[in-house]
């Protein structure tokens, strides 16, 4: 059972998967993201399924293959404060997760809104359709685990083995 999370969090579109597969080669550690897990499932079936529901259950899969791995691993998602906070520490409480640190992408609305547009994306996030959706959680979007907060610009090139260091550093204190 994990017992230590590094948290991968941030608006849509900054950055947050592109950094999570850097730093878990870096780190040598696991990586669970809720989007492959939602690609797969939506693969899974030929028709065209709801963008939230499959989200659900994408989300509830991810706690549950974190559960399974031993020692510390990386869990890379969009958790909205204001919206997710519980839900979060029922799937922390869910995977064995008592401590941890929550890596906060940060990118500008402008390159992240480019980047929301252009990235190349499963029809399953169905992100044409979110547009409004996204200008919220841009807007909005905090910080919620409550874990220890390292805030990286994403915006431009990221330090991996800067970052790694800093990770390790908090994760071992």
């Amino acid at each position: 059972m994990a017992d230590r999370a590094l948290l991968i969090n941030g608006a849509p579109a900054s950055g947050k998967t592109t950094l999570a597969r850097r730093l878990c080669d870096e780190l040598g550690l696991p990586l669970v993201t809720k989007d492959d897990i939602k690609e797969a499932l939506a693969d899974a079936v030929p028709v065209p399924l709801p963008t939230s529901r499959v989200g659900a259950i994408a989300s509830d899969a991810m706690w549950q293959l974190v559960g399974l791995i031993d020692g510390t691993v990386i869990v890379e998602s969009f958790w909205f404060s204001g919206r997710d906070g519980e839900y979060l520490r029922r799937g922390l409480d869910a995977a064995g997760i008592g401590s941890g640190v929550e890596l906060w992408c940060e990118a500008s609305a402008e390159i992240a809104r480019e980047r929301y547009l252009t990235r190349p994306r499963h029809p399953a996030h169905d992100d044409a359709q979110r547009l409004d959706e996204w200008e919220l959680f841009h807007r909005d979007a905090q910080p919620v685990s409550g874990f220890p907060v390292l805030r990286v610009d994403t915006e431009h090139p990221v330090d991996v083995e800067s970052v790694a260091l800093r990770v390790r550093a908090l994760l071992n204190p």
